[in-house]
């Protein structure tokens, strides 16, 4: 009885070490059907936009030297002296932009001499518009700058460009002195606010 007690100890063991065996190893020799399955695929591509100044306007916003006052309506440097008397103060909007552009301007404060004499920023004007030749932009569409952005132009596409020409009027009383002031422009999405 003995010796068959210890075949069927020694089956029972077989059997549990094959079991074992089947599952560690076998379901890498099992093979079933294949089947599919699906999942969703997205994205969202945000709004961009590069801008860059021309030349013109890189180079800054220069009255030149005023020698009689009063003065009204003194041209900036370069607001007449591209080909047939366009401006070359401009924008470009940049071909790797995905999305129109508007833009606001704004200046830090009046023109400024060291003294602190002061040229009212009610004096110096802008006018924008997305072509030029020698009527554009025109002169009778001037605005005063501020010291908060304003929007300036609206929807210039991919690849154009913003043209700007800039004016300055001086009141007989000015002080004589060397004035400045800083002049900044924003690029937003259409619609933005400045």
């Amino acid at each position: 009885m003995r010796i068959f007690r210890d075949k069927i100890n020694f089956f029972l063991i077989i059997i549990i070490i094959l079991c074992a065996s089947l599952l560690l190893f076998g379901g890498a020799l099992l093979t079933g059907y294949a089947t599919h399955g699906s999942t969703p695929s997205n994205v969202s591509v945000s709004r961009y936009i590069a801008i860059s100044f021309g030349t013109g306007l890189s180079q800054g916003i220069q009255f030149g030297t005023v020698s009689f006052l009063p003065a009204t309506n003194v041209n900036a440097s370069h607001n007449y002296d591209g080909l047939l008397n366009s401006t070359t103060y401009m924008i470009f909007v940049s071909n790797d932009s995905n999305s129109d552009v508007d833009f606001c301007i704004k200046a830090n404060h009046g023109l400024q001499d060291p003294s602190l004499d002061v040229i009212g920023l009610g004096n110096e004007t802008y006018s924008a518009y997305n072509k030029t030749n020698i009527t554009y932009p025109r002169l009778a569409s001037k605005i005063s700058m501020t010291t908060s952005y304003v929007k300036a132009q609206s929807n210039i596409a991919i690849g154009n460009s913003s043209y700007w020409r800039f004016w300055l009027d001086i009141p007989a009383s000015q002080p004589a002195g060397n004035y400045n002031n800083t002049v900044s422009f924003e690029g937003i999405l259409p619609q933005g606010s400045c």
